[in-house]
């Protein structure tokens, strides 16, 4: 089975969150409630995409994180590759010279190369702005109610 890493489907699901609202500063308790990805991970993922310069870092009161203006469409790759690295279906596809013992009599390397392009592209084909979903209007946000609350 072929699967995305924990941290890079919780990845997409924060920056989809995120993306939703680009003009906002997020801040990880925030995302937390929104998303109900635990906070360490969110943190930690946060970080990630800052380093990765797909987030922009607010820092003092006030602060949190928001959509890096200068990188203009972001995709389900770059998000992917921020966490987990190189899209890589197998340790053959390393850089790395020591991968593997079989590699001299391997017949099929060649071919998961060609897969591996395929899943890539596969991945950067998809924009985040595609994995935005717009909540209906009956089921308010958690950041939705934060708000109303504070003009009480």
């Amino acid at each position: 089975m072929i699967r995305l890493s924990n941290l890079a489907d919780y990845a997409v699901v924060l920056m989809s969150n995120i993306a939703a609202r680009p003009e906002d500063i997020h801040t990880a308790h925030e995302l937390n409630a929104d998303t109900k990805v635990p906070l360490p991970t969110v943190s930690k993922i946060l970080g990630k995409m800052a380093r990765a310069n797909l987030l922009k870092s607010h820092r003092g009161i006030g602060g949190g994180f928001s959509m890096n203006p200068d990188k203009e469409n972001i995709s389900i790759a770059d998000i992917v590759e921020a966490v987990d690295g190189p899209v890589q279906l197998t340790n053959c596809l390393s850089e790395q010279d020591d991968c593997c013992d079989y590699e001299p009599v391997c017949m099929t390397r060649s071919k998961w190369d060609k897969i591996n392009k395929a899943v890539y592209e596969a991945l950067n084909n998809v924009p985040l702005s595609e994995m935005i979903t717009k909540p209906y209007d009956f089921f308010p946000s958690v950041h939705e109610e934060k708000l109303k609350e504070g003009e009480r």
